[in-house]
């Protein structure tokens, strides 16, 4: 396969150009659920996500829609790299093959009970590459084939590209077309036609167990979108491009440390000490709410309170203590720090309590159990395999200063460092902050 061709803007779709033929890699797909109405069905996923290029695919199993934009250099005529590949080696089958011999470049194609997998349909380096199959195997999901390169050193066997995509390969079924409004006289005519055969041919079980294996792709398809929608929200909130593992690890999902500092104390710096007789008592922030106590003193009421604080917190105050105390919420929206290389864990934590010290703080690290979850069962899939031993150590941070977080914290080590939750208290007319985080290391 020749040298790919880039799109011409950032984006995960990437031309392949192979013996005069054109072949497009990165599309989104999508379960199409309407046998006679899949065309329409896909006008109008088409139009709602701007995508303007589509490829049908049919079988037996499923009808799934590949997407395109013709802002990523794509136009009709070329083909999806991933429909030629599925119409020839079957329904369970994941394949990963070097595209460029003198650059570290790797394609990989996987299709699940005739289904082309969301984000199984890509080019990266090779050890992203080599992610994605590791991570299709650790979902418990069965292949009947597995092409692959020697150098994955992961079994199976190698995939002879160029025999796939030669020109007598090639049908018509695997192009792109345009994606148009309308229905044209032959879609008419075809719906009509298979609207009378599927009527008079798919009866009784045989209808039922058609149907039941159309729900559990859709739900594997739609499964591995949410993924990657949650991967690429996290990669839109960093700021960067993320790994594919990155949604495993739990420092990926949190705010960095001065992300976390900075919007917490955006907002307990500003809260007043007195409100209508009403003394603050103490606030806790965890990234997602700050709550705020408040205590009454002398002839203050809970109308007044209620007076004063509405419109600038979130919902009404929650009284308690007989209607002496109340807790008022603030509710914030912090982006999350994405994944990034950990330290070792003798290095981290000298590192980071050393730093501490300088500000006359005692801080306590202890290694907490690492519990990584088992993957749920994919629908009609058996239960996958325990997941294997965590990469990585975590350590509970916890300390009490009457230094302001921000000082204490800014310019210090934040590789690997995350915080669960800042509060404030009010004792002996000034604030003593309590800092509890999670130090992750190697």
């Amino acid at each position: 396969m020749s040298t790919p061709a880039q799109a011409p803007r950032a984006s995960r779709v990437q031309i392949l150009r192979h013996r005069g033929r054109a072949f497009v890699t990165g599309l989104r797909w999508h379960p199409l659920g309407s046998v006679t109405g899949h065309m329409k069905e896909a006008r109008q996923f088409g139009k709602e996500n701007k995508l303007d290029i589509v490829t049908i695919r049919r079988n037996p199993r499923i009808i799934q829609a590949g997407f395109v934009s013709r802002s990523d250099g794509v136009t009709k005529g070329m083909y999806s790299l991933a429909s030629t590949l599925a119409g020839q080696l079957g329904d369970f089958w994941i394949a990963a093959w070097r595209v460029a011999q003198d650059e570290d470049r790797f394609a990989v194609v996987a299709v699940h009970e005739g289904g082309i997998i969301p984000g199984c349909d890509v080019i990266g380096s090779e050890a992203e590459i080599r992610r994605r199959v590791a991570q299709q195997r650790s979902r418990g999901i069965e292949f009947e084939e597995w092409f692959l390169p020697p150098e994955f050193e992961m079994g199976g066997r190698p995939l002879d590209i160029d025999e796939l995509l030669q020109p007598s390969k090639l049908k018509r079924e695997y192009r792109l077309r345009p994606l148009v409004f309308g229905l044209s006289r032959a879609e008419l005519a075809q719906l009509t036609t298979v609207g009378i055969l599927i009527t008079a041919g798919l009866v009784g079980w045989a209808q039922w167990d058609a149907h039941q294996k159309r729900i559990r792709q859709e739900e594997l398809l739609a499964a591995e979108q949410r993924r990657l929608d949650a991967l690429a929200k996290m990669e839109s909130e960093s700021g960067k491009v993320q790994p594919a593992q990155a949604l495993e690890h739990p420092w990926a999902n949190r705010p960095a440390v001065q992300v976390f500092v900075d919007g917490c104390s955006k907002v307990i710096y500003q809260l007043p000490l007195n409100i209508q007789g009403w003394n603050f008592a103490d606030a806790s922030c965890d990234g997602s709410q700050i709550s705020v106590s408040y205590k009454r003193s002398g002839n203050s009421t809970a109308t007044e309170l209620l007076s004063a604080t509405a419109g600038h917190f979130y919902g009404r105050p929650t009284f308690y203590e007989q209607g002496n105390s109340a807790t008022l919420h603030y509710e914030l929206s912090l982006p999350v720090a994405g994944d990034e290389p950990l330290l070792e864990a003798v290095e981290a934590s000298a590192t980071l309590s050393s730093w501490l010290h300088r500000f006359s703080q005692e801080p306590t690290l202890n290694e907490v159990p690492v519990v990584v979850p088992q993957p749920p069962a994919l629908p009609g899939q058996p239960t996958p395999p325990p997941p294997p031993p965590p990469q990585w150590k975590q350590f509970e941070l916890r300390y009490t200063t009457g230094v302001l977080p921000h000082d204490s914290l800014t310019d210090a080590l934040n590789q690997g460092l995350r915080l669960r939750e800042i509060k404030a208290e009010f004792k002996a007319n000034h604030l003593m902050w309590t800092v509890t985080g999670d130090l992750y290391a190697k």
